[in-house]
Protein backbone atom coordinates (compact mmCIF):
# COMPACT_ATOMS: atom_id res chain seq x y z
CA UNK A 1 0.00 0.00 0.00
CA UNK A 2 2.95 2.38 0.44
CA UNK A 3 4.49 1.88 -2.37
CA UNK A 4 1.19 2.51 -4.25
CA UNK A 5 1.05 5.72 -2.40
CA UNK A 6 4.49 6.55 -2.99
CA UNK A 7 3.40 5.91 -6.76
CA UNK A 8 0.62 8.25 -6.69
CA UNK A 9 3.02 11.13 -4.78
CA UNK A 10 6.20 10.41 -7.39
CA UNK A 11 3.11 10.91 -10.48
CA UNK A 12 1.92 14.38 -8.57
CA UNK A 13 5.44 15.60 -8.23
CA UNK A 14 6.15 15.04 -11.85
CA UNK A 15 2.54 16.62 -13.09
CA UNK A 16 3.26 19.41 -10.63
CA UNK A 17 6.23 20.17 -11.91
CA UNK A 18 5.06 20.22 -15.92
CA UNK A 19 1.82 22.63 -14.73
CA UNK A 20 3.47 24.51 -12.16
CA UNK A 21 4.21 27.86 -14.59
CA UNK A 22 -0.05 27.31 -16.44
CA UNK A 23 -1.03 27.03 -12.37
CA UNK A 24 0.87 30.11 -11.82
CA UNK A 25 -0.13 31.99 -14.67
CA UNK A 26 -4.25 30.94 -13.75
CA UNK A 27 -3.68 32.24 -9.91
CA UNK A 28 -1.98 35.21 -10.89
CA UNK A 29 -4.90 36.06 -13.08
CA UNK A 30 -7.59 35.21 -10.58
CA UNK A 31 -6.38 38.20 -8.23
CA UNK A 32 -7.69 41.59 -8.59
CA UNK A 33 -5.27 44.30 -9.91
CA UNK A 34 -5.41 46.45 -7.18
CA UNK A 35 -6.40 43.92 -3.68
CA UNK A 36 -5.92 46.81 -1.38
CA UNK A 37 -8.47 48.58 -3.06
CA UNK A 38 -10.95 45.48 -4.32
CA UNK A 39 -10.92 44.74 -0.33
CA UNK A 40 -10.30 40.95 1.14
CA UNK A 41 -13.66 39.81 -0.21
CA UNK A 42 -13.02 40.16 -3.45
CA UNK A 43 -9.71 38.49 -3.53
CA UNK A 44 -11.47 35.72 -1.73
CA UNK A 45 -13.88 35.09 -3.93
CA UNK A 46 -11.37 35.32 -6.92
CA UNK A 47 -9.31 32.78 -5.05
CA UNK A 48 -12.29 30.54 -4.54
CA UNK A 49 -12.87 31.03 -8.33
CA UNK A 50 -9.48 29.50 -8.62
CA UNK A 51 -9.66 26.99 -7.23
CA UNK A 52 -13.18 25.50 -8.50
CA UNK A 53 -11.51 25.80 -12.19
CA UNK A 54 -8.58 23.99 -10.33
CA UNK A 55 -10.72 21.73 -9.55
CA UNK A 56 -12.42 21.26 -12.76
CA UNK A 57 -9.53 21.15 -15.18
CA UNK A 58 -7.57 18.60 -13.07
CA UNK A 59 -9.38 15.17 -13.09
CA UNK A 60 -6.57 12.45 -12.69
CA UNK A 61 -2.93 12.74 -11.26
CA UNK A 62 -3.05 16.64 -11.32
CA UNK A 63 -5.57 16.38 -8.99
CA UNK A 64 -2.93 16.05 -6.56
CA UNK A 65 -0.64 18.36 -7.84
CA UNK A 66 -3.17 20.98 -8.25
CA UNK A 67 -3.72 20.59 -4.32
CA UNK A 68 -0.49 21.74 -3.79
CA UNK A 69 -1.57 25.11 -5.03
CA UNK A 70 -5.22 24.51 -3.19
CA UNK A 71 -3.65 24.50 0.23
CA UNK A 72 -1.98 27.55 -0.33
CA UNK A 73 -5.06 29.51 -1.38
CA UNK A 74 -6.87 28.16 0.94
CA UNK A 75 -4.25 29.33 3.45
CA UNK A 76 -4.20 32.74 1.91
CA UNK A 77 -7.99 33.15 2.15
CA UNK A 78 -8.02 31.58 6.09
CA UNK A 79 -5.42 34.96 5.63
CA UNK A 80 -8.11 37.21 4.03
CA UNK A 81 -10.49 36.41 6.99
CA UNK A 82 -12.41 33.08 5.60
CA UNK A 83 -15.01 32.62 3.16
CA UNK A 84 -17.05 35.11 2.15
CA UNK A 85 -20.35 35.29 3.67
CA UNK A 86 -22.22 34.85 -0.22
CA UNK A 87 -25.11 37.80 1.49
CA UNK A 88 -24.28 40.02 -1.83
CA UNK A 89 -23.60 37.54 -4.11
CA UNK A 90 -26.65 38.69 -6.85
CA UNK A 91 -28.30 35.81 -9.05
CA UNK A 92 -27.11 37.59 -12.11
CA UNK A 93 -23.53 35.83 -10.68
CA UNK A 94 -25.13 32.44 -10.71
CA UNK A 95 -26.49 33.03 -14.05
CA UNK A 96 -22.95 33.65 -15.58
CA UNK A 97 -21.50 30.04 -13.96
CA UNK A 98 -24.64 28.40 -15.43
CA UNK A 99 -23.98 29.48 -18.59
CA UNK A 100 -20.83 28.49 -18.29
CA UNK A 101 -21.66 24.33 -17.84
CA UNK A 102 -21.39 22.23 -20.64
CA UNK A 103 -22.71 18.88 -18.83
CA UNK A 104 -24.93 18.04 -15.98
CA UNK A 105 -26.81 15.60 -14.61
CA UNK A 106 -30.12 15.56 -12.96
CA UNK A 107 -33.12 14.14 -11.33
CA UNK A 108 -37.06 15.13 -11.14
CA UNK A 109 -39.33 14.34 -8.71
CA UNK A 110 -43.33 15.81 -8.78
CA UNK A 111 -44.67 15.18 -5.01
CA UNK A 112 -48.42 15.18 -4.74
CA UNK A 113 -49.52 13.83 -1.53
CA UNK A 114 -47.53 10.69 -0.78
CA UNK A 115 -46.74 9.77 -4.07
CA UNK A 116 -43.94 10.58 -6.57
CA UNK A 117 -44.85 10.92 -9.72
CA UNK A 118 -43.78 11.79 -13.55
CA UNK A 119 -40.40 11.56 -12.37
CA UNK A 120 -37.02 11.39 -15.19
CA UNK A 121 -33.64 11.19 -15.05
CA UNK A 122 -31.72 13.53 -17.09
CA UNK A 123 -28.09 14.73 -18.64
CA UNK A 124 -27.47 18.28 -20.42
CA UNK A 125 -24.29 18.42 -22.51
CA UNK A 126 -23.36 21.16 -25.16
CA UNK A 127 -27.29 22.79 -25.81
CA UNK A 128 -28.53 19.23 -25.91
CA UNK A 129 -30.84 17.43 -23.41
CA UNK A 130 -31.87 14.13 -22.95
CA UNK A 131 -34.44 12.96 -20.48
CA UNK A 132 -35.21 9.03 -19.30
CA UNK A 133 -38.97 9.27 -18.66
CA UNK A 134 -40.65 7.07 -15.88
CA UNK A 135 -42.92 5.31 -18.82
CA UNK A 136 -40.18 4.69 -21.02
CA UNK A 137 -40.05 7.20 -23.01
CA UNK A 138 -36.83 9.36 -24.41
CA UNK A 139 -36.93 12.87 -24.67
CA UNK A 140 -34.56 14.60 -26.89
CA UNK A 141 -34.16 18.73 -26.69
CA UNK A 142 -31.79 19.98 -29.22
CA UNK A 143 -32.13 23.50 -29.03
CA UNK A 144 -34.30 23.75 -32.15
CA UNK A 145 -36.94 20.53 -31.89
CA UNK A 146 -38.12 18.85 -28.67
CA UNK A 147 -38.72 15.02 -29.74
CA UNK A 148 -40.35 12.04 -27.68
CA UNK A 149 -39.65 8.57 -28.48
CA UNK A 150 -41.90 5.30 -26.69
CA UNK A 151 -39.44 2.28 -26.18
CA UNK A 152 -39.71 0.86 -29.49
CA UNK A 153 -37.89 3.99 -30.73
CA UNK A 154 -41.17 5.38 -32.02
CA UNK A 155 -41.66 8.99 -32.23
CA UNK A 156 -44.81 9.71 -30.21
CA UNK A 157 -44.29 13.55 -29.83
CA UNK A 158 -42.50 16.45 -31.76
CA UNK A 159 -42.47 19.86 -30.93
CA UNK A 160 -40.44 23.06 -30.74
CA UNK A 161 -37.36 23.14 -28.48
CA UNK A 162 -38.81 23.77 -24.72
CA UNK A 163 -36.09 25.90 -24.32
CA UNK A 164 -34.78 28.20 -27.79
CA UNK A 165 -32.62 31.10 -28.29
CA UNK A 166 -30.15 30.26 -25.39
CA UNK A 167 -32.44 29.42 -22.84
CA UNK A 168 -30.39 27.66 -19.85
CA UNK A 169 -30.78 24.37 -18.19
CA UNK A 170 -32.15 25.89 -15.33
CA UNK A 171 -34.51 28.65 -16.94
CA UNK A 172 -36.16 25.36 -18.72
CA UNK A 173 -36.73 23.44 -15.83
CA UNK A 174 -38.15 26.16 -13.63
CA UNK A 175 -41.11 26.15 -15.64
CA UNK A 176 -39.82 29.68 -17.30
CA UNK A 177 -40.61 31.40 -14.05
CA UNK A 178 -37.05 32.95 -14.41
CA UNK A 179 -37.13 33.00 -18.30
CA UNK A 180 -39.17 36.55 -18.43
CA UNK A 181 -37.68 38.40 -15.25
CA UNK A 182 -34.56 39.37 -16.93
CA UNK A 183 -32.49 41.83 -14.66
CA UNK A 184 -34.84 42.09 -11.75
CA UNK A 185 -34.12 38.14 -11.03
CA UNK A 186 -30.32 39.26 -12.03
CA UNK A 187 -30.16 41.43 -8.69
CA UNK A 188 -31.79 38.91 -7.02
CA UNK A 189 -29.72 38.06 -3.58
CA UNK A 190 -29.69 34.92 -1.29
CA UNK A 191 -32.59 34.72 1.30
CA UNK A 192 -30.58 32.60 3.22
CA UNK A 193 -27.14 31.54 3.56
CA UNK A 194 -25.58 28.13 4.64
CA UNK A 195 -21.61 27.29 5.28
CA UNK A 196 -21.88 25.88 1.81
CA UNK A 197 -24.65 26.94 0.41
CA UNK A 198 -27.02 29.82 -0.54
CA UNK A 199 -30.64 29.94 -1.26
CA UNK A 200 -32.33 32.19 -3.62
CA UNK A 201 -36.10 32.51 -3.55
CA UNK A 202 -38.11 34.22 -6.70
CA UNK A 203 -41.81 34.75 -6.58
CA UNK A 204 -44.08 33.67 -9.60
CA UNK A 205 -46.06 35.88 -12.00
CA UNK A 206 -49.72 37.33 -10.10
CA UNK A 207 -51.27 34.85 -13.21
CA UNK A 208 -49.80 31.62 -12.13
CA UNK A 209 -49.48 32.52 -7.93
CA UNK A 210 -52.98 30.37 -7.93
CA UNK A 211 -50.90 27.19 -8.02
CA UNK A 212 -47.33 27.98 -8.01
CA UNK A 213 -45.71 29.07 -4.26
CA UNK A 214 -42.20 31.23 -4.22
CA UNK A 215 -39.33 28.79 -6.02
CA UNK A 216 -35.96 27.96 -4.21
CA UNK A 217 -32.98 27.52 -5.49
CA UNK A 218 -30.06 26.08 -3.52
CA UNK A 219 -26.53 27.02 -4.82
CA UNK A 220 -23.18 26.04 -4.20
CA UNK A 221 -21.30 28.45 -2.12
CA UNK A 222 -18.29 28.14 -3.86
CA UNK A 223 -18.84 26.88 -7.16
CA UNK A 224 -22.58 29.12 -7.69
CA UNK A 225 -23.96 26.37 -9.24
CA UNK A 226 -27.44 25.46 -8.40
CA UNK A 227 -27.54 22.06 -6.28
CA UNK A 228 -31.57 21.94 -5.97
CA UNK A 229 -34.41 23.56 -7.43
CA UNK A 230 -37.76 22.99 -5.09
CA UNK A 231 -41.15 24.62 -7.13
CA UNK A 232 -43.97 24.31 -4.80
CA UNK A 233 -47.33 23.77 -5.89
CA UNK A 234 -49.26 24.19 -2.39
CA UNK A 235 -50.66 21.88 0.34
CA UNK A 236 -47.43 20.64 0.49
CA UNK A 237 -47.09 19.85 -3.07
CA UNK A 238 -43.86 20.17 -4.81
CA UNK A 239 -41.44 19.50 -8.02
CA UNK A 240 -37.79 19.05 -7.32
CA UNK A 241 -35.01 19.04 -9.08
CA UNK A 242 -31.49 17.85 -8.29
CA UNK A 243 -28.33 19.01 -9.89
CA UNK A 244 -25.39 16.62 -10.20
CA UNK A 245 -22.10 17.62 -11.73
CA UNK A 246 -19.85 15.10 -10.85
CA UNK A 247 -21.09 12.46 -13.33
CA UNK A 248 -19.22 10.59 -16.15
CA UNK A 249 -20.74 12.63 -19.39
CA UNK A 250 -22.16 10.44 -21.82
CA UNK A 251 -20.76 10.15 -25.30
CA UNK A 252 -22.13 12.29 -28.00
CA UNK A 253 -23.63 9.29 -29.63
CA UNK A 254 -25.91 9.10 -26.11
CA UNK A 255 -27.17 12.58 -27.03
CA UNK A 256 -28.51 11.53 -30.57
CA UNK A 257 -31.83 10.66 -31.21
CA UNK A 258 -32.95 7.45 -33.29
CA UNK A 259 -34.23 7.24 -37.06
CA UNK A 260 -37.20 8.14 -37.33
CA UNK A 261 -39.25 4.96 -38.21
CA UNK A 262 -41.98 5.18 -41.01
CA UNK A 263 -45.37 6.10 -40.48
CA UNK A 264 -48.47 3.45 -40.00
CA UNK A 265 -50.30 5.46 -43.07
CA UNK A 266 -50.14 9.02 -44.81
CA UNK A 267 -52.49 11.16 -46.58
CA UNK A 268 -53.25 14.58 -48.22
CA UNK A 269 -55.76 16.76 -46.49
CA UNK A 270 -57.36 19.84 -48.19
CA UNK A 271 -57.82 22.49 -45.26
CA UNK A 272 -61.64 22.59 -44.41
CA UNK A 273 -62.34 19.28 -47.18
CA UNK A 274 -63.82 16.39 -46.99
CA UNK A 275 -62.74 13.77 -44.52
CA UNK A 276 -60.11 11.53 -45.79
CA UNK A 277 -59.81 7.62 -45.40
CA UNK A 278 -55.86 6.82 -44.75
CA UNK A 279 -55.02 3.45 -44.86
CA UNK A 280 -52.87 1.49 -41.73
CA UNK A 281 -50.54 -0.98 -42.04
CA UNK A 282 -48.09 -2.41 -39.08
CA UNK A 283 -50.49 -1.55 -36.35
CA UNK A 284 -52.35 -5.28 -35.33
CA UNK A 285 -56.51 -4.40 -35.12
CA UNK A 286 -56.12 -1.19 -36.77
CA UNK A 287 -57.48 -1.00 -40.75
CA UNK A 288 -57.84 2.68 -40.93
CA UNK A 289 -58.61 6.58 -40.05
CA UNK A 290 -60.85 9.06 -40.80
CA UNK A 291 -58.90 12.48 -40.52
CA UNK A 292 -60.22 15.62 -41.48
CA UNK A 293 -58.48 19.63 -41.36
CA UNK A 294 -60.45 22.59 -40.41
CA UNK A 295 -60.23 25.26 -38.10
CA UNK A 296 -57.40 27.20 -39.15
CA UNK A 297 -56.11 30.13 -36.47
CA UNK A 298 -53.43 32.91 -36.72
CA UNK A 299 -52.51 34.40 -33.23
CA UNK A 300 -50.96 37.62 -32.33
CA UNK A 301 -47.48 36.51 -33.00
CA UNK A 302 -48.74 35.31 -36.42
CA UNK A 303 -47.85 31.61 -35.42
CA UNK A 304 -50.80 29.37 -37.60
CA UNK A 305 -52.70 26.40 -35.94
CA UNK A 306 -55.58 23.83 -36.99
CA UNK A 307 -57.80 21.36 -35.42
CA UNK A 308 -57.57 17.87 -36.47
CA UNK A 309 -60.77 15.34 -36.22
CA UNK A 310 -59.15 11.53 -36.18
CA UNK A 311 -61.23 8.62 -35.81
CA UNK A 312 -59.72 4.85 -36.06
CA UNK A 313 -61.68 1.89 -37.63
CA UNK A 314 -60.39 -1.35 -36.12
CA UNK A 315 -59.99 -4.56 -38.29
CA UNK A 316 -63.64 -5.64 -36.85
CA UNK A 317 -65.54 -2.46 -38.75
CA UNK A 318 -65.44 -1.02 -35.54
CA UNK A 319 -65.03 3.44 -34.90
CA UNK A 320 -63.28 4.56 -32.42
CA UNK A 321 -64.39 8.03 -30.91
CA UNK A 322 -63.52 10.89 -32.74
CA UNK A 323 -60.61 12.54 -31.22
CA UNK A 324 -60.91 16.24 -31.59
CA UNK A 325 -57.14 17.86 -31.87
CA UNK A 326 -56.96 21.89 -31.31
CA UNK A 327 -54.19 23.99 -31.73
CA UNK A 328 -52.11 21.68 -33.99
CA UNK A 329 -49.28 23.62 -36.04
CA UNK A 330 -47.31 22.78 -38.68
CA UNK A 331 -44.18 20.30 -38.69
CA UNK A 332 -45.70 19.05 -34.60
CA UNK A 333 -46.26 15.41 -33.64
CA UNK A 334 -49.20 15.36 -31.35
CA UNK A 335 -49.09 12.32 -28.47
CA UNK A 336 -52.93 11.43 -28.38
CA UNK A 337 -55.06 8.69 -27.57
CA UNK A 338 -58.66 7.29 -27.61
CA UNK A 339 -61.50 4.80 -26.85
CA UNK A 340 -64.91 3.56 -27.93
CA UNK A 341 -67.99 5.38 -29.33
CA UNK A 342 -69.35 4.92 -25.84
CA UNK A 343 -72.80 6.09 -24.55
CA UNK A 344 -73.63 8.24 -22.52
CA UNK A 345 -71.13 9.43 -19.81
CA UNK A 346 -69.32 6.78 -21.44
CA UNK A 347 -67.88 8.14 -24.66
CA UNK A 348 -64.57 7.29 -25.58
CA UNK A 349 -64.32 4.52 -23.11
CA UNK A 350 -61.25 2.26 -23.50
CA UNK A 351 -63.31 -0.67 -23.15
CA UNK A 352 -66.31 0.27 -24.36
CA UNK A 353 -66.43 -0.66 -27.62
CA UNK A 354 -69.00 -3.09 -29.04
CA UNK A 355 -67.24 -6.17 -28.42
CA UNK A 356 -66.62 -5.13 -24.87
CA UNK A 357 -62.71 -5.54 -25.28
CA UNK A 358 -60.23 -3.31 -24.25
CA UNK A 359 -58.75 -0.55 -26.53
CA UNK A 360 -56.50 1.72 -26.15
CA UNK A 361 -55.83 3.56 -29.21
CA UNK A 362 -52.55 5.72 -29.36
CA UNK A 363 -51.47 8.05 -31.91
CA UNK A 364 -49.06 10.56 -33.11
CA UNK A 365 -50.26 12.47 -35.85
CA UNK A 366 -47.31 14.73 -37.39
CA UNK A 367 -48.37 17.31 -39.95
CA UNK A 368 -46.15 18.77 -42.70
CA UNK A 369 -46.54 21.49 -45.34
CA UNK A 370 -46.76 20.81 -49.21
CA UNK A 371 -46.19 23.31 -52.46
CA UNK A 372 -49.80 23.83 -52.64
CA UNK A 373 -51.59 26.36 -50.52
CA UNK A 374 -54.00 24.85 -48.17
CA UNK A 375 -53.12 21.40 -48.66
CA UNK A 376 -50.76 18.82 -45.96
CA UNK A 377 -49.30 15.31 -45.26
CA UNK A 378 -49.92 13.87 -42.34
CA UNK A 379 -48.88 11.17 -41.34
CA UNK A 380 -49.94 9.06 -38.61
CA UNK A 381 -48.07 6.56 -36.37
CA UNK A 382 -50.23 4.34 -33.82
CA UNK A 383 -51.11 1.16 -31.97
CA UNK A 384 -53.23 -0.54 -29.60
CA UNK A 385 -52.26 -0.57 -25.88
CA UNK A 386 -53.33 -3.61 -24.16
CA UNK A 387 -55.08 -3.58 -20.57
CA UNK A 388 -52.33 -3.07 -18.25
CA UNK A 389 -51.52 -6.46 -15.59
Amino acid sequence: MNEHLDDNLREAHEAFKQDHEALRTALLASLPDQPSQAGSKRLSFALHRFVVRIIDNHRTARVAAAAIIIVGVLLAVGHLGGLPDGSGVAWGEVVSHISEVDHVHMYYFKSRGRNFFRHFEGWHAHGTTVQHVYNGDTVYDDGKKWQRFNEAGVLVQRNESAWPDGRTFVEKFSIALLSDKGSQANEQVPTRVGDDFLIYTFAPDPSESKWTDNMSITVGRISLLPIQMKIPHGNGNYDLLIFDYDAPEKPASFFEPPAITPANGQGELLLDGPEVMIDITGAPDLKAALVRLHGKSVDESGEVSFSLSTTFITDDGFHSYTNEIGNFRLDEAKMCGTGGTGGTGNTGGLENWPDGQYRNVRFSPWLKPTETEDRYIVEMRCRILGKPG
